[in-house]
């Protein structure tokens, strides 16, 4: 009994009973369980082993059942409240407008008259009852955020200038008035002072040719400055001391500083541009006067971190450009000086233009050869007049810059601007090339030297082949449409004919000497030439020089055939009359119908790459007639011989008074002085 006892007797577990429930258990009832009988429990061992069975259990399920109580807490309940999702549009807060309290444009000028070419493109609304269906609709089957686009700045320029560093300008601004050009201007002179204060340099033509657009200038003067001090008090050019200085420069075959410093007053700068002087002497320096402006007022990009701007307004490509070209792109790099040209557009595949000039001396209209071009490094262009009726194209516009011009743009980071000047009045009119398309045929402007030009070209035979037909044609002449109408006598046909035959020979001859720039099979190397522009250079030269050569072949045996077949009783009788005309066929030179065809798709070829260019231009008028010749025979009767025995009529004889014999008698006056050309 004592052992049974040993576990209720244990300190810890009396401890725990009354730690945790002394109100539970009662003192009598333990007292009982202590003083039991002991001989009771030994006669019945048994019952008295299952009793403190079943007191053990009790006890362990009581403290297991008061444990329990305390150790498990009432879980609390939270409430939390359903989810209301709802789409709320946040309506934006108008700005406010600022009522802008000046007047940009000159209340004294009046609006620019409606143009046929537009000068800016913009986009509206078009109402029509039909409209075109550009694209097939699409079903969108995820919704992409767009990302928020982050404002673009222009890098500023540093006080130092790392010559290695050069930004590429812009070529070929399309074809745009005067005005426009001045506007452009505008804008960009706004760009440059958001980043810092500016030093402005016009730079003006000193020839005649020249006038009309100082007039202009100095019009819309007055609206340009307008509009770049409204946008300094807006704010939206920052504020600085000084911030546009302005100086005019005059260059002819020397350089005029028309304003002795640069200056901020308007007045200042608008007459000296009235009051610009004319040079007679016809020169352009104008790579020259760039050099002097950086060498005099080059100070002030150090002195006062001034940008400097050089805007040149001329009608010709300079004369200076051999000499001077490199030297004055290497002092706008030191510099940080950009330039900007308006002028006129490059002649296609010629340097010198020609501009008629009416005399008043005696009426007549003389052509005055004029710088204009090329508008590549060197000419890259075959000189061949056409056949038959049609434009000749001698002098085509290339929509391009003159090249020198456009490398000092492109190596400075300025832009070109093309205006119709006076000196594009000898060009063919054919109206703007859109400058879109011929972007992809935009010259090499890399070039700063011709060795560097030279050693670039030699690692290309097709280029090579079209340079040296370029200045061939120049040294060798072909004519252009021969005799295409007879008139012939049964005495007189076969050496008519043989006369046609040696003009012609003379073409073909030229052609064939020319021709010997291009060895054979190398029309296959065309697929491999990665630049657009010889592509179409090549197949345009290759693809001429061709059809002119099967022209020739063609009129040669055609009166070959006239020589060989007709008699003198079929000239007698029924063929007096000769007229050639082009056919689509080759009809006498049959060897030559292979070389047609290849003529045709190189033509075609460039028509299809280059729509829009002066390329295509060429092409095209190249096939407008066909490689054969046809020869037309008519008869016209002679006129009948007189008959024998008429007598005609004597000559009625005239007398004269002796007054009419004085004035009959009288001296011729004398002829008009020739006429002063005037340098251009």
């Amino acid at each position: 009994m004592a052992n049974s006892l040993d576990g209720f007797g244990d300190d810890s577990f009396d401890s725990a009973v009354f730690e945790y429930a002394p109100a539970q258990v009662s003192h009598e009832e333990i007292i009982d369980l202590e003083v039991a009988d002991d001989d009771e429990l030994r006669s019945d061992a048994s019952r008295g082993s299952i009793a403190g069975t079943i007191v053990s259990v009790i006890a362990h399920v009581w403290l297991l059942m008061n444990l329990a109580q305390m150790a498990v807490e009432e879980e609390q309940h939270w409430y939390e409240p359903p989810i209301d999702s709802r789409i709320v549009e946040q309506q934006d807060k108008e700005e406010e407008v600022e009522v802008v309290d000046y007047q940009l444009a000159n209340p004294d000028d009046r609006e620019l008259e409606v143009r046929e070419v537009l000068n800016a493109a913009s986009i509206g609304l078009a109402l029509t009852n039909t409209p075109k269906k550009e694209v097939e609709p699409r079903q969108v089957d995820e919704l992409i955020p767009q990302l928020r686009e982050q404002r673009v700045y222009d890098v500023p320029e540093g006080t130092q200038v790392d010559e290695n560093i050069v930004v590429n300008g812009t070529n070929g601004e399309a074809m745009i008035q005067l005005e426009s050009a001045l506007d452009r201007v505008t804008w960009e002179v706004a760009k440059n002072l958001q980043e810092k204060r500016v030093l402005l340099v016009w730079m003006l033509d000193g020839s005649g040719s020249i006038a009309k657009q100082k007039e202009i200038i100095a019009k819309r003067l007055r609206r340009v400055y307008g509009e770049l001090d409204a946008l300094q008090k807006t704010d939206q050019i920052p504020r600085h001391e000084m911030p546009l200085l302005s100086g005019v420069v005059s260059f002819g075959a020397q350089t005029t500083f028309l304003t002795e410093n640069p200056t901020e007053k308007f007045e200042t700068i608008l007459a000296a541009i009235q009051n610009s002087p004319v040079d007679p002497s016809g020169r352009e320096n104008i790579f020259t006067a760039v050099k002097q402006v950086l060498a005099v007022w080059g100070r002030f990009r150090v002195q006062q971190h001034r940008r400097i701007m050089l805007v040149a307004v001329t009608d010709e490509a300079g004369d200076d450009f051999t000499e001077a070209l490199e030297p004055s792109i290497a002092l706008c790099q030191r510099n940080g000086a950009k330039a900007y040209v308006i002028g006129p557009s490059a002649v296609f595949g010629r340097r010198k233009g020609f501009v008629p000039y009416l005399a008043p001396e005696d009426g007549k209209t003389y052509q005055l050869p004029i710088d204009l071009g090329p508008e590549s490094a060197v000419i890259e262009v075959v000189d061949l007049p056409f056949w038959y009726s049609g434009d000749q194209y001698t002098y085509l516009s290339s929509g391009y810059a003159p090249y020198a011009l456009a490398r000092l743009v492109h190596e400075t980071g300025g832009v070109y601007f093309m205006t119709n000047t006076t000196t594009m009045s000898g060009l063919t009119p054919l109206g703007v090339f859109d400058s879109a398309a011929l972007k992809p045929f935009t010259p090499d402007y890399s070039f700063g030297s011709p060795l560097e030009y030279q050693r670039d070209l030699m690692k290309h035979p097709l280029r090579v082949a079209v340079v040296q037909a370029a200045f061939l044609s120049r040294e060798h002449r072909a004519n252009g449409t021969p005799r295409l109408d007879f008139r012939v006598t049964p005495g007189n046909f076969r050496q008519v004919a043989s006369e046609a035959q040696k003009t012609v020979a003379v073409s073909q001859l030229a052609v064939d000497t020319i021709l010997q720039a291009f060895p054979d099979g190398i029309e296959e190397g065309l697929a491999s030439e990665p630049s657009s522009r010889w592509r179409v250079n090549f197949a345009l030269t290759y693809g001429r020089l061709l059809a002119q050569k099967v022209r020739s072949m063609e009129y040669n045996f055609a009166f070959a055939t006239m020589k060989t077949n007709l008699s003198n009783e079929d000239v007698a009788t029924k063929s007096n009359h000769w007229i050639v005309r082009p056919d689509t066929q080759i009809n006498h030179a049959g060897n030559f119908r292979r070389i047609a065809e290849k003529s045709r798709s190189l033509l075609e070829l460039v028509v299809e790459e280059a729509p829009g260019t002066p390329w295509a231009v060429l092409a095209q008028r190249e096939l407008k007639d066909g490689f054969g010749i046809i020869i037309q025979q008519r008869f016209i009767p002679p006129p009948p011989p007189p008959k024998p025995g008429t007598n005609r009529p004597a000559p009625k004889k005239t007398v004269l008074f002796q007054q009419e014999q004085k004035k009959q008698a009288a001296k011729p006056s004398p002829p008009p002085k020739p006429p002063v050309l005037p340098n251009l």
